[in-house]
């Protein structure tokens, strides 16, 4: 796990050790709204946050002075917050063995981190035992976008860490245990595209683009231009996954497979043209990313 490729940026690297949606990491996607990650243990992290699409701020020369954590806990929150500001010195000291055997000097580890997605906060949770380490969760958000190059970066991720005892203190595996990506109801999902639909049937197409996910449409180009058209009423039925859709080709071809389980379609329905409208998440809300026949 975008931006996560949908698999590149889904296992996140989100400016912190190896948070791509795709390298390794055990990502779990859940449809619909999740529930509330466990009241935190540790203060909530509010880095300064970038706008959306704004450049990554430049690697900091640290020189891995963390201090000593004294749980697991604050060893993932001293992680997390030197990875957010790319203080990659300070995070390689708190790696675990394993993990600076893997990554044997600050260099490889500044390099591994090159694509991994920025982080705009961070809010550090439960922790339970799990074979002689712990298990840390930390709610994490990120500037959300999607683009065909790299899918989806979710706005905001829960994610499973590792840490372990290293005498005194604590040190934290290079890649977390698990990424979940947070996505809007599905239920909010028809109220998207329905005010997606009434634009175009004013033929406000400059309305329209605004809920978009990007500027150009994914899919058969006409049939956007059905309600224009048409006027009349449109009807606007459910969400449904994109394991339903008659042609998923372009949008695996743009996205890459893991587009089917963050994407959604809605059926609308015309006064003579019928075709589904696929959705995608882009924070907490869902963008129209493109059409597709029925």
């Amino acid at each position: 796990m975008p931006h996560l490729n949908a698999t590149r940026r889904l296992a996140l690297g989100i400016g912190v050790a190896g948070l791509a949606l795709g390298i390794g990491a055990a990502v779990v996607l859940h449809r619909g709204s999740p529930a509330p990650v466990a009241t935190p243990s540790v203060q909530r992290l509010d880095l300064p946050g970038a706008p959306v699409g704004a450049p990554s701020p430049a690697p900091t020369a640290g020189r891995g002075r963390a201090a000593a954590p004294g749980s697991a806990g604050a060893a993932l929150k001293q992680f997390l917050e030197a990875n957010a500001r790319q203080d990659f010195a300070t995070s390689f000291e708190l790696l675990d063995k394993a993990s600076r055997d893997r990554w044997d000097s600050v260099a490889s580890w500044t390099e591994a981190q090159a694509d991994r997605s920025p982080v705009t906060g961070v809010q550090v949770g439960q922790e339970r035992p799990a074979g002689g380490a712990v298990e840390v969760t930390a709610d994490v958000t990120h500037p959300a976008a999607i683009d065909p190059f790299d899918g989806l970066t979710p706005g905001r991720t829960i994610e499973v860490w590792r840490a372990s005892r290293d005498g005194s203190s604590w040190r934290i595996a290079a890649d977390p245990v698990s990424v979940r990506p947070v996505l809007p109801s599905d239920r909010t999902a028809p109220d998207a595209v329905q005010a997606w639909v009434e634009r175009l049937i004013r033929c406000d197409d400059p309305g329209a683009a605004a809920l978009q996910a990007m500027p150009s449409l994914v899919g058969p180009a006409d049939l956007a231009k059905a309600p224009c058209r048409e006027r009349g009423a449109w009807k606007v039925a459910g969400a449904r996954t994109l394991d339903d859709a008659a042609d998923l080709q372009p949008y695996v071809a743009a996205f890459g497979p893991d587009v089917q389980a963050w994407a959604r379609i809605v059926p609308v329905q015309g006064p003579s043209t019928q075709f589904t409208v696929v959705v995608a998440p882009l924070g907490d809300t869902w963008r129209v990313l493109g059409t597709t026949s029925d």
